[in-house]
């Protein structure tokens, strides 16, 4: 007698393993391409382009 939570066939397996390898290799590309890529942008206006930047925000006093 089958169990309620237990797939009733090697099909349904199969495709429960599928997902999880395709949600596994989903989140190791996520996590590598967050490590890697480096978002570009333009510099700020009243700054040079090597300036430090900082991480506190500034209101502007045009």
């Amino acid at each position: 007698m089958p169990r309620h939570g237990a797939p009733h066939l090697p099909l349904e397996r199969a495709r429960r393993r599928l997902a999880a390898g395709l949600l596994g290799a989903g989140a190791l590309a996520a996590t590598l391409l967050t490590a890697l890529v480096t978002p570009v942008g333009p510099p700020a206006p009243d700054r040079g382009p090597d300036a430090a930047s900082s991480d506190v925000a500034q209101l502007s006093r045009d």
